[in-house]
This record gives C-alpha cells, structure tokens and sequence, in this order.
C-alpha cells in the first residue's frame, strides 16, 4: 500500500508518494512541530508596570532581573524599567492589540438590519461613506433602502448625511451616529398604491466597535423616524394614509 502527501508551494500543489515508514516519520515530525508551537505560546509571560506618575504599561516580559529590572514588550516598543523606581507585577492576561485608527482619512461603512415596530417589522441596508476628522468627529453621506411593512409596501430609497463620533480611544470602544435625509417612497401598485409620497428621515445610534482590524465590526440599537403619505385604491373603496414612522434600530456594521 502506498501513501501520498500534497505540499502546496507559491500557489503550486506538488504530490509526493509516501511509503509507510516514510508517512509515520512525517507524523511524526509534524505532530513534534505542534507540539512545539504550543509550548511556545504556552510559555509566553506578560508583566505590568505603573511608574510614579501613574503611568501604565502592559506586555510581553523579554528579560527580567528580580529586585533590578524588567524588559517588556509594549505593543511593538521594547522597554526597560528600573523595578528600585517603578512597580512591577506577573500577569497571565496577553496585553492589548495596538490601538490603530487611523485619523483624517475616509471609511466605507454598511451596515444592515432590522426596524421592528408597528404595524409591521422592517428592515434596511445602508451604504456611507464618511471622512473621519478625528476620532470624535467623522462626517458623510450615503444612501439606504428601507422597508417599513411588506404588507403595505412601504418602502424607501433614502439619501441623507451621517454624522459619528467615536468616545474612547482603544480598539473596542462606543460610539454616537446620527444621520438626516429624505425618504423617497418607492410606489407599489402590486400593493394597490394609486400615489406614494416620501419625507424626512433621520436617527440616532449607540454603538460599540469591536475591532480596528482592515474590516471593523460594530453593532448598533437606536431610534428612526420617517413620514410618508399614500393613496390606496381598492377597487370598492380609496383609502389615504398619512404615516409617520418611528421605529426601533437594530443593526450590525462592516467599516474598512
């Protein structure tokens, strides 16, 4: 019997006959690979320091000299404490990931999900793009489908301009949107719709950011209104609605 291995190299995958002596040795070096790996990252020590100004720092302990010094591994800076000076403690907690944000540059952000409230649950799709000034101050536009009840078919194309403002400075951290715009109704004649017209649409957010990997994550609750008016034409009857909606937000953002 024989055994084969695939190894893939620069996109190209090469397959390679194994006898059974030769498969067990490659196990073998593989699982011995593993294992490795995993004592090395089991084997990591993180420390913390607070200087006398109450500063802190937390990261990887590089070298350490009990009652003389620390060396640590701080986000990416190497850094050496007089241990007669500042206060030092072991952790098992790996420090955080390098608060990366950058400022003064653009995002694009969608976001989607769900407008429950009456008389029937809705949901939408959003796409901004936005300039983020500084960490407090970002602004933009975009545009959004919305929906308001399949029943009825209310539904919306709405333009508008956004407004977000990020509270802390760490990767996971709140935020405030808030955005206006004008809600174009989309006329549904399956619906019975004789006339459709939009108005004013605006919100407001919370939110927290999980993350400033390429791709950001946030999920937000908040509240959103939008006015509309319409014509019904039912054969036996004309029925003319003048809606204002005000409708719970919940949704789930992607920003790169």
């Amino acid at each position: 019997m024989r055994y084969y291995i695939y190894i893939q190299h620069n996109f190209m995958i090469t397959k390679l006959k194994l006898h059974p002596l030769e498969k067990s040795f490659t196990v073998f070096i593989i699982l011995m690979m593993g294992i490795s790996s995993t004592l090395d990252a089991q084997f990591s020590v993180y420390g913390k320091v607070k200087t006398p100004k109450n500063k802190k720092y937390h990261g990887e302990v590089i070298t350490y000299e009990p009652q003389e010094s620390v060396t640590m591994n701080c986000q990416g800076d190497t850094l050496t404490f007089d241990l007669n000076v500042n206060e030092f403690k072991f952790t098992t907690r790996k420090p955080p990931k390098p608060y990366n944000f950058p400022e003064g540059v653009g995002y694009h952000r969608i976001s989607l999900g769900a407008l429950p409230g009456r008389p029937n649950d809705g949901s939408f799709i959003s796409y901004t793009y936005h300039h983020q000034r500084s960490r407090l101050v970002g602004y933009g536009g975009g545009a959004s489908f919305e929906n308001y009840g399949d029943d009825e078919g209310y539904d919306f194309i709405v333009p508008r301009v956004a407004f977000m403002s990020f509270l802390q400075e760490k990767n996971g951290t709140p935020f405030i949107k808030a955005d206006a715009g004008y809600g174009i109704a989309l006329k549904n004649t399956n619906k019975s719709q004789t006339k459709a017209q939009g108005g004013i649409n605006a919100g407001v957010a919370v939110g927290y950011r999980l993350s400033t990997n390429r791709v950001m994550v946030d999920f937000t609750v908040g509240a959103r209104i939008q006015k509309a008016s319409y014509e019904f034409d039912f054969d036996d009857y004309i029925k003319i609605e003048n809606n204002f909606f005000r409708r719970l937000e919940i949704g789930i953002g992607f920003m790169w």
